[in-house]
């Protein structure tokens, strides 16, 4: 069991390590994600990339600050709504309804995961 944990442990951190991606490859990431999984149109793409370019340097000027998880949390929250408003003006009706579909499949997922390395924990 140890050895488990250990291995998710070690996969974690070099996850987290691989996450210093900077604002620009972030964008571009969602943005052909988004192209991938939802057909956008090279237009749609554009202002997309251009969005989330704006979230995503400003969430690391924040991040920047060190605030607090409590804060660092509302201020995710706060453009995740603008995100999602955003992406509602820029996507036709039925992209916008299979994106919400992939972002609750996305969360269950995550519950899942967060579920079973609770499990793990507890069982040491």
């Amino acid at each position: 069991m140890k050895k488990i944990f250990l291995i998710l442990l070690a996969f974690a951190s070099l996850q987290c390590m691989a996450d210093k991606k900077t604002p620009a490859e972030k964008a571009k990431e969602k943005m052909e994600e988004l192209q991938k999984s939802l057909g956008l149109n090279p237009e749609q793409s554009k202002k997309v990339y251009e969005f989330n370019l704006k979230a995503n340097t400003s969430m690391d000027e924040y991040e920047a600050k060190k605030p607090s998880k409590k804060l660092k949390k509302k201020q995710k929250d706060i453009w995740s709504d603008l995100r999602k408003a955003e992406y509602k003006k820029i996507f036709t009706a039925a992209q916008f309804k299979k994106y919400e579909e992939l972002k609750k499949l996305e969360k269950d997922k995550e519950k899942a995961e967060k579920k079973e390395l609770e499990k793990l924990k507890s069982s040491k």
